[in-house]
């Protein structure tokens, strides 16, 4: 009987082992100085598989006046899913708040002239992890999530990019959002599928979404969150909206 439990503990060990094993991560901090010196600052976080060398990579653009770290569940989702995640703090916001004199600057003082540089700070963030990783690929299939001003910015970061994203998923875009002008970018993107998300009671966005999908070159789908808010914090109120990121994440990646 002994030598049974012993037996039975071992293998619950073992299959203990073999999930902490697959659920682990590796995380990298990433730090870009931009032309003008401001400190960009990101997380690139992967499932640690030995062996795979290429990652589908999920890019998370946050709402106006929040971070990377509210995203809620769905980096986790994302990571259970096999792929990898880069999270930005994009400039004037969580620890990309250091310009080139080390003084903090805050996005709410910030001038359209600086919200400008947004799609050239992602893009650097990304040849970043690029050079940091050349015995790994992360962007060869790829896509981006982005809520509000993230929204705008992954727009204009795909129509920049020279490696297309595979496709964006856009919470609570708007035409404009502090110079961020998007419709006539949206006539660029030729190929690139697009899901955008607002709340139940967001009418404004809605609007904005029917108004933006009149420039869309390729699919553009639209979603109703059961989420009364908008932007990232409808993943807060909303349980059921990681998993539809994810499912459409699942069809191009």
């Amino acid at each position: 009987m002994k030598r049974l439990i012993l037996i039975l503990t071992f293998f619950l060990l073992l299959i203990n082992g073999i999930v902490f094993a697959a659920s682990a991560t590796v995380k990298q901090n990433i730090s870009v100085q931009s032309v003008d010196g401001f400190s960009i600052k990101g997380t690139l976080e992967y499932p640690r598989v030995k062996g795979q060398k290429e990652f589908s990579t999920v890019v998370l653009l946050h709402s106006l006046g929040y971070s990377s770290s509210w995203w809620e569940s769905l980096p986790k989702d994302l990571l259970a899913q096999g792929y990898a995640v880069l999270r930005i703090d994009l400039r004037g916001h969580g620890a990309s708040v250091y310009n080139s004199k080390l003084v903090r600057s805050s996005w709410s003082n910030m001038t359209d002239s600086a919200f400008a540089k947004y799609p050239d700070d992602v893009i650097n963030v990304i040849e970043k992890v690029k050079s940091d990783n050349t015995k790994r690929v992360f962007f060869n299939d790829w896509a981006i999530v982005g809520a509000d001003i993230g929204a705008n910015t992954a727009v204009l970061t795909a129509e920049k990019a020279p490696v297309k994203p595979k496709t964006l998923i856009l919470l609570s875009p708007v035409e404009e959002v502090k110079g961020l002008y998007i419709p006539v970018k949206l006539a660029h993107l030729t190929g690139i599928d697009i899901l955008a998300i607002t709340g139940t009671d967001d009418v404004a966005g809605k609007a904005s979404v029917d108004y933006l999908k009149k420039f869309a070159q390729a699919g553009f789908a639209t979603y109703t969150s059961e989420s009364r808010s908008t932007g990232m914090l409808m993943l807060k109120n909303d349980n059921s909206l990681a998993k539809i990121i994810t499912a459409w994440l699942g069809d191009y990646l």
